[in-house]
């Protein structure tokens, strides 16, 4: 039996069929002036409304969570008659993923508290852009721990600004040349944050 939502399954054997299809753009026009955006800022954003169409369209049942969670809150989606959970994340495939999965300290209080969070489904798109047409190149569908990774610094790889860690960040979990490989299970990942939790408390101490 898989361990993913059946729904986040479809979803993404079925994105991965068609992401030949995928290739588009944005524009923006403000007065009478319109522009082809070339940046990737903001296209995240983008693919995650543009998913919710595609679910709509394709008859997923998958739906949108911040009318309850707000639009920074978790999951993104929610899908199935259990409401399981659903994230979405996206990274320019010619470039390292680093995308924040969580906030660090939030995470680890959430997890806490509902352990459930824990199952979660990471949809996770990689794209890239060209003279303002962006095409996706790869979807995967992965649990937490199969996203992430230690690090030379901590038991698990995170975004650290002056000794003060801010997000946790994935490794790069479709190559075999890495140096730290991605956690095997849950008890791997969620031992990896509590050590680094424990270890950045006696640092901050």
């Amino acid at each position: 039996m898989s361990m993913y939502h059946p729904i986040a399954v479809r979803m993404q054997n079925q994105l991965e069929n068609e992401k030949r299809e995928f290739v588009g753009g944005t524009t923006f026009r403000l007065g009478s002036v319109t522009i082809d955006v070339e940046s990737t800022d903001g296209i995240g954003g983008l693919i995650q409304e543009w998913l919710e169409q595609w679910a709509i369209v394709k008859g997923h049942d998958c739906r949108d969570a911040s009318p309850i969670v707000g639009t920074q809150g978790f999951p993104d989606f929610f899908i199935g008659d259990e409401d399981a959970l659903l994230e979405i994340k996206s990274f320019n495939a010619k470039r390292s993923p680093s995308f924040d999965i969580a906030n660090f300290e939030s995470y680890h209080e959430s997890i806490t508290a509902d352990p459930s969070r824990l199952n979660a489904d990471y949809l996770i798109f990689g794209y890239e852009m060209e003279d303002g047409e962006i095409r996706i190149t790869n979807v995967w569908l992965k649990k937490i721990w199969e996203i992430t990774c230690p690090s030379e610094r901590y038991p698990l790889k995170t975004q650290i600004k002056r000794d003060v860690i801010y997000n946790i960040r994935p490794g790069m979990w479709y190559s075999a040349d890495v140096k730290y490989s991605m956690f095997s299970n849950k008890e791997e990942f969620v031992t990896a944050l509590n050590q680094t939790k424990d270890q950045y408390d006696s640092i901050r101490e």
